[in-house]
């Protein structure tokens, strides 16, 4: 059977098997322990480079969203093109109108011209028909020369010529040469013998008279009709100017004024905003807990590196003491010696 001595260095040998067995799970764990140390390290700090990488970005993002330069919406190229289109309608409504208003100043004053030239003319025709037609020519003549400055003649003149002109375009020949004569004075040296005579002449001379005053008459107040229904459609022309100017001047304002405030660009920049925000200060702090674990794990590594050092260290030692030992009591001096006690104390 197994001595006592042989009974310590089987237990010594177990111990030592035992110690060998543990350093090996102890050396799994430790090696375990590293990598995942290693792993961890190496996760956090590229998540932080990342991360670090999308601050900057919403930082300078952030930074050109405060300074205006993103917009989020279309709302200002579209309000932008609304307020071009508003000012093209005005200045071309504008530019109509003053069109509109100078073709009505140049037809009413054309018109007002002929009115007046005509009712000079049928004064001048009334004046010769009062009484008599003897020396009309001749009077009509002398008037429009003397007791009259030199501008009213010249004035008249002209009202009388245009009013010939007129008539030239409604009368005979015959009664256009009889009204110009007799407005401008423009006659052959009077016969004032046969103009004196009681004959049918003056007869014949007032009714041509009256009915050229017939027609200058009706022509008169086709201008005066005309100009009556030009100015009603200038009324009317500026009064549709006016309020089309005030409606397009309030949506020019409205415009204006929404491109001032861009309430949907501003909620929508502030949603952004607030958005990037929430995530950078999210990112600081995620970079923040990460950097202290990462720092956590390495000392923690240097720690456990320095324990195994310390622990590698002292099993060494445990398994060279149990070698040693079992060497002592297990050597042949050793076993002799003890074969020599046992028969020793065996004859006792």
């Amino acid at each position: 059977g197994d001595t006592p001595i042989t009974r310590v260095v089987k237990l010594l040998q177990g111990l030592s098997k035992k110690t060998e067995q543990d350093g090996k799970v102890e050396e799994d764990l430790y090696e375990s322990f590293v990598c995942w140390a290693k792993s961890v390290v190496e996760e956090k700090t590229a998540s932080n480079a990342a991360a670090e990488s999308r601050i900057e970005y919403l930082s300078d993002y952030i930074a050109d969203i405060e300074a205006g330069r993103i917009e989020f919406s279309t709302e200002r190229v579209d309000l932008e093109k609304g307020l071009k289109d508003v000012n093209g309608e005005i200045q071309d409504a504008t530019a109509l109108r003053k069109k509109e208003a100078g073709e009505f100043e140049d037809a009413s004053e054309e018109m007002q011209q002929a009115v007046t030239a005509l009712t000079k003319a049928m004064v001048v025709l009334d004046e010769a028909t009062k009484e008599h037609a003897a020396g009309v020519f001749a009077q009509q003549q002398a008037r429009l020369g003397l007791g009259e400055g030199f501008a009213a003649r010249q004035q008249e003149a002209v009202a009388l010529k245009r009013a010939a002109d007129l008539g030239s375009k409604v009368l005979s020949g015959g009664d256009a040469l009889f009204l110009r004569r007799l407005l401008t004075g423009e006659v052959p040296k009077p016969d004032w013998k046969k103009l004196n005579r009681k004959a049918t002449f003056k007869m014949d001379y007032k009714a041509r008279s009256f009915k050229i005053q017939d027609v200058l008459k009706k022509l008169k107040t086709e201008f005066e009709t005309s100009l009556a229904t030009a100015k009603t459609t200038e009324a009317e022309a500026v009064k549709t100017f006016d309020a089309l100017m005030s409606n397009k001047n309030d949506e020019k304002n409205s415009l204006e004024q929404r491109l001032l405030d861009m309430s949907e660009e501003t909620g929508a920049r502030q949603m952004n905003k607030e958005d990037s925000q929430t995530e950078l200060d999210d990112l600081k702090k995620q970079v923040e807990n990460d950097t202290k674990f990462i720092k956590q794990t390495e000392d923690d590594l240097a720690e456990k590196k320095e324990e195994w050092k310390d622990r590698l260290s002292l099993r060494e030692a445990e398994i060279a003491a149990f070698s040693k030992a079992i060497e002592i009591l297990y050597n042949d001096d050793a076993r002799d010696l003890a074969a020599k006690s046992f028969k020793s104390q065996a004859k006792s």
